[in-house]
Parts: structure tokens; C-alpha cells; sequence
């Protein structure tokens, strides 16, 4: 413990902190001095820490430093009592983290930039269904993929590059070896001035040594190509893979796959051509700085001063720019201009405030009225009537308005015709109360009544009727009409996908038909190089299995060759047999015995001839004996030829003789 006490009091009092604090001092600190030095180290590798620790709550401090904590990756349980003794300054808490911090402090600092970054932003499943969502969230995460590359190149470019001291300390460095280079040449050109031989020698070295290098430089060459060979015959491969695993489904499954794999390659080609395009544009970036550094003059000394003079004299007329614009701005003939501008300013705002909370209350307004419009139309029906529905509408509506108005004419003649006889009656009664006819008159007037009243019933119960009608067809037109509402959006929404899908699977079907159209003309390149190879590869093993046959007979008959001259030479331990000396000899005993018996075999035929001609057995034993001498000379002379051919330009003389005993052998077999 004290040793990582001193180790972190060691850390603090060196750069960048420069604490200055003993290990007493440091050991006696209070929880709240303790946060402080956390903050100091935790704000060097993120500024976003430099907070007023007395205003900010202790929930939200633990919050963040424990979150910076598990993005560094400290190991640590962060329970309960981890959180307690973090809010409260606890030493057993703030100095593990001290230690781990410091004793990693660059490594943690580079960390703490790259979490800004490269930190994967965690967004719900139902979020990402919503194509903005995730068209952003794909925008985030190549954004995040070009920083990882921009960043691995840049540290790439700082590895490679070097201090302009060690820089010149080795430019040094290669002069004197060149200077050393130089005056080993000048020796070697005056000690080889008189050799003859040494410009050839020179030359034929030079030529030797470039051959190297070309040599070594096609051997890599050779290299990288079989590594890109051995790639390409690798996804080639995968994609043979993959088709014919189409081929051999069945159905919408092998249409659905193979889009499918189309759709991967096309994601695939876009991401490489994004990925090329990428990275050929910052080469092209690069290329045009380099080329404007080359192109620019060498900066010397005399530029860099006469720049930081210009620098110098600019912050110098700034600042009495600076100067005279306070000078104006006392005067107090413009204080009540200020002020002025000042009130606008500030109306201006309130008048924009005012603005904005309008058109919020409008936007607010708007999305309420769309929601009562689409509860409207799922209670009503849809708001609006196509045009037939609407030409139908006013015809059956012009044909009421008709028949309305005929219905009404007749009533305001009814009612003309009743106003008259209610005048005529009123006249007729003012001018005699008790007239002739009054009593035929009223039987009239009540039966003209009570037709009316008939009529008006009949004509009531026909409205009636009629409104009934009318608003019993409205009734199941809007039922129907809400009934097919949400049918024909969908079948809308269904036909523009529909379409969407059709163009889809056309482009697709030409691709795949181009696709396949391509793969079958390789798959049959193929399968007829591979036809090819294996019948040569047939081929060539039968010929290197005859020509083993022919080289171990070729070997035997020369080991019975070699054994033979050794035999003829009388060489020590060289006999073919206890009984013959060499094969020569064999076979002339052999030659001898067969002609022996051959001359038998003549009396025993001259024999056989004289007494039994006519004996058809023996005549056939006779053949038969005929055929197995003819065999018998075949096989020996078979054996001296081989015989012969083993041991040509060896042994001549034997060669010789063998040659006259074949010859009288057969002369004795044609006698």
C-alpha cells in the first residue's frame, strides 16, 4: 500500500500535474481534496470533467465518472458499495483508481479520445424500422468505419515519421559512409588498374546482382499474385457454392435465395466501390498536398521571420483598432443610441418568441384537427366521394328535388283550392245563414275533406316511404363504403408494391438470367479444363508406369549382364553355378543336349513313319512331339538373345558363338 501510495504522490508532483505534494501530505487529504485530484487527472484525458464539484450532485458525478470508468475499462464490480464510497471520497475507492490512471496515463488519454468516436450508439429494434432512423444509424456507423481507417493511417504516418534530429543525425551518419564508400572505390580502382580481366569481372558482378534483385523482386511479385489467386479462387468458389445450393432448391425458395444473394453481392460491390472511391480520393488529397509542398519554395529562415513580423504587426493594428473603437464607443451622444438598439433587440425577440409559440400552437392545432379528421372517417366513412359516386349522388338527389316540388305544387293547389271553398262558405253564410243546398253543400265539403285527408295521408305515408328509402340506401351506402374503405387502401397500397416489386424482380431476373447466363459458361470452361487434366493426368501415369516396367526389366537383364562378363572374366566369387561356370556355358550344354535329342527324336520319326503310317494317334503324338521341339528351340533361342543383348560390347566372342549355335540349331530343325 505504501508503495502505491508513493507511486501515485510520484506521479502527481511530475508533468503534466506538477501537485507538489509529500506522501503525508497526500495521505492526510480530506474526501473532497481527494475528488479534486480525481477531477485534475480524470479532466487530462477528457475536458468534459471539469466541473464545479460543489454545484454538481452526487448521483450525476458518480454517473459520469463511473461511466468514463467502464469506458476505459476499469475492473471493477461498481456495486453498492463501489457507488458509496465514490460519492463520498473514500480512500480505499479514489486510490486503486489513482494508481490505475496514472500508471496508464497516455494509453487511458488516447483511449478517452477514441470512445467519442468509436463508442457503438446502442438504438432499439423498433426504432431502426423507421427508415430515416436507420438510413441515420447506417450513416453513423460508415462515418464511424471512415474514422477507425482515418485514424489507423494517421497513427501510421506518425509511426513513420521521425524527429528532424534523428533525421539529420542519420543524413550525418550516411555521409560519412558515403565519403568511406567513396574511398574504398578510389583504393579498389588503383589496385585493380592493372588486372585485364576486372571491367569484364566488374561488369558480369553488376549484371549478377541486378539479376538478383529482379529475381527477388518477381519472387514477391509471384508471391502477392498466388495470394490474390488463392483469394479469388476462394470467393469464386463460395459463390459456385452458393448457386448451386439455388440451383438445387425448389420453388419461390430458389428465387427468394437467389435475389437474396444478388441483393449481398450488390451490398457487397456498393460498400467496395464506397471503399475504393474513399480511399482513392484521400490518395488523391494526399497526392495534391505533396505535389503543392514540392511545388512550393523551401522555407528558410528569412520566410519565417518576415511572417511572424507580419504576425506581430497585425496584432499590433488590431489592438489599436481596439483601442480607438473605445475611445468612440465613451461618447456619451451614443449611450441613447444603445439603448435604442438595446429595446429593438429586445422586442425583436419577444416578437419572434411570440412567432415561434404561434406556429407551434398552429402545427399543435393542425395535428389535432388531421386526428379528428381520421376519427371522422373511420366513424363516418371517408370524407370525400369519388365522381361517379358523386354524379350518382346528384341524380338520385335531382329526382327527389323533382318529385319534392311536384308533391308541393299539388299541395299549394290543394291548399288554394280549400283557402277559396273557405272564402265561398264564409260569403255564403254572411249572406244567408240558412241557404238552400247548405245541408248538400256540407255533405260535399265533408266528403271533400275526408278525401283530402285521404289523399294527404297517402301522400304523407308516400314521403315517408320515400325517406325511408332514401336514407335506408344512404345508410348501407355508407356501411358499405366503410366496409370497402380500409379493403381499397389496402388494395392500393397493395398494387403500388405490387408494381415496386414487379420492376424489382424484372431488374433482378435480367441479372440473374446474366448471372447465370455467365456462371454456366465457366462452370462448362471448367469442367471441360478439368476433363482434360484428368485424362492427362491418366495418361501420364500409365506412361510412367510402363516406362518403371521397362526401367526394372532394363536393370535385371543388366545385373545379369554385369554378372555374366564378371562370370566370362573369372573374377573371384563370380560363378553361375556349381555345375557351369557362366550362363554361356549352360547354354551350350543346354543347345547340346537339345541337339542331342532332336536326333533321337529325327529316329524315333523315321522309325515311327515306316512302321505305323497309318496309325492316326501316332501321327498325332507325332505333331504333338514336332511342336514341343519347336517351342524348345524358341525358348533357348530367346534366352541367347537376351543373353546377348545384356552383354553387347562387353563380350564379342560369345556373342559370336552363340550366333553359330543358333544357326545350326536351325539348320537342324529345317532338315
Amino acid at each position: 500500500m505504501a508503495a502505491q501510495l508513493k507511486e501515485i504522490v510520484d506521479r502527481l508532483n511530475a508533468e503534466p500535474f506538477n501537485c507538489d505534494l509529500s506522501l503525508v501530505g497526500f495521505d492526510e487529504k480530506d474526501p473532497f481534496e481527494l475528488m479534486e485530484i480525481l477531477k485534475k487527472v480524470l479532466t487530462f484525458l477528457d475536458p468534459k470533467h471539469d466541473v464545479d464539484l460543489r454545484e454538481e450532485k452526487p448521483d450525476a458525478m458518480y454517473q459520469r465518472i463511473a461511466e468514463f470508468l467502464q469506458i476505459l475499462g476499469y475492473q471493477c464490480s461498481f456495486d453498492r458499495e463501489f457507488q458509496e464510497g465514490l460519492m463520498a471520497g473514500d480512500k480505499n475507492t479514489i486510490h486503486p483508481i489513482l494508481y490505475w490512471l496514472l500508471n496508464h496515463l497516455e494509453l487511458l488519454r488516447k483511449r478517452a479520445y477514441l470512445a467519442k468516436f468509436c463508442m457503438n450508439l446502442e438504438v432499439p429494434e423498433e426504432f431502426l424500422r423507421e427508415e430515416q432512423v436507420f438510413s441515420t444509424h447506417q450513416h453513423y456507423k460508415e462515418l464511424q468505419s471512415q474514422f477507425k481507417a482515418t485514424h489507423s493511417h494517421v497513427e501510421q504516418e506518425r509511426q513513420g515519421r521521425m524527429n528532424p534530429a534523428d533525421l539529420q543525425r542519420e543524413v550525418q551518419q550516411l555521409d560519412a559512409e558515403r565519403e568511406q564508400l567513396a574511398q574504398k572505390i578510389q583504393l579498389l580502382k588503383a589496385k585493380t588498374e592493372r588486372d585485364e580481366g576486372f571491367a569484364q569481372l566488374l561488369q558480369v558482378t553488376s549484371m549478377l546482382r541486378k539479376e538478383q534483385e529482379e529475381e527477388a523482386r518477381l519472387a514477391e511479385k509471384l508471391a502477392e499474385q498466388k495470394y490474390q489467386l488463392e483469394q479469388l479462387y476462394i470467393e469464386r468458389s463460395a459463390r459456385l457454392r452458393e448457386m448451386r445450393e439455388a440451383q438445387m432448391n425448389e420453388g419461390e425458395g430458389s428465387a427468394e435465395a437467389m435475389l437474396k444473394m444478388l441483393s449481398t453481392e450488390v451490398i457487397k460491390g456498393r460498400e467496395a466501390l464506397q471503399r475504393v472511391r474513399r480511399e482513392a480520393e484521400d490518395k488523391m488529397d494526399r497526392l495534391r498536398e505533396m505535389d503543392s509542398a514540392l511545388s512550393e519554395p523551401p522555407v528558410t529562415k528569412m520566410d519565417i521571420d518576415s511572417l511572424e513580423n507580419e504576425i506581430q504587426a497585425m496584432q499590433n493594428e488590431m489592438q489599436s483598432l481596439d483601442e480607438k473603437l473605445n475611445e468612440q464607443n465613451q461618447d456619451s451622444r451614443l449611450a441613447v443610441y444603445k439603448q435604442q438598439a438595446n429595446l429593438v433587440a429586445k422586442k425583436k425577440e419577444a416578437v419572434l418568441k411570440d412567432k415561434k409559440t404561434i406556429e407551434d400552437e398552429r402545427d399543435i392545432l393542425s395535428k389535432e384537427l388531421s386526428i379528428k379528421e381520421r376519427e371522422y372517417e373511420e366513424m363516418k366513412g371517408h370524407k370525400y366521394m369519388k365522381r361517379d359516386d358523386f354524379k350518382n349522388y346528384a341524380a338520385a338527389l335531382r329526382d327527389k328535388s323533382a318529385k319534392f316540388k311536384r308533391l308541393k305544387a299539388e299541395l299549394a293547389e290543394l291548399r288554394q283550392e280549400l283557402a277559396e271553398l273557405e272564402k265561398t262558405e264564409q260569403s255564403l253564410k254572411e249572406k244567408d245563414p240558412t241557404p238552400l243546398g247548405l245541408v248538400e253543400t256540407e255533405q260535399m265539403l265533408e266528403k271533400a275533406s275526408v278525401e283530402k285527408s285521404q289523399v294527404d295521408r297517402a301522400k304523407g305515408k308516400t314521403l315517408d316511404e320515400i325517406s325511408a328509402i332514401v336514407q335506408k340506401i344512404n345508410t348501407q351506402l355508407k356501411e358499405k363504403k366503410n366496409k370497402l374503405a380500409p379493403q381499397i387502401k389496402a388494395l392500393r397500397s397493395i398494387r403500388q408494391n405490387f408494381q415496386q416489386v414487379e420492376v424489382k424482380y424484372l431488374e433482378k431476373k435480367g441479372q440473374y438470367d446474366q448471372a447465370k447466363t455467365f456462371v454456366d459458361a465457366e462452370l462448362s470452361k471448367v469442367s471441360t479444363d478439368v476433363k482434360q487434366l484428368e485424362q492427362d493426368v491418366q495418361d501420364s501415369e500409365q506412361n510412367y508406369f510402363e516406362l518403371n516396367m521397362q526401367l526394372i526389366t532394363a536393370e535385371s537383364k543388366l545385373q545379369r549382364a554385369n554378372f555374366e562378363t564378371r562370370c566370362l572374366r573369372k573374377e573371384e566369387g563370380a560363378r553361375h553355378s556349381e555345375e557351369f561356370a557362366t550362363l554361356s556355358d549352360q547354354y551350350a550344354a543346354e543347345i547340346s543336349k537339345l541337339d542331342e535329342q532332336c536326333r533321337e527324336l529325327r529316329k524315333d520319326q523315321k522309325v515311327v513313319k515306316e512302321s505305323h503310317e497309318d496309325n492316326l494317334k501316332q501321327k498325332r503324338a507325332f505333331v504333338q512331339l514336332e511342336q514341343l521341339m519347336q517351342i524348345k528351340f524358341k525358348v533357348a533361342k530367346q534366352e541367347l538373345q537376351n543373353l546377348a543383348e545384356g552383354r553387347y560390347g562387353g563380350i564379342g566372342a560369345s556373342r559370336t558363338v552363340m550366333d553359330a549355335s543358333t544357326a545350326g540349331v536351325e539348320r537342324l530343325v529345317i532338315e
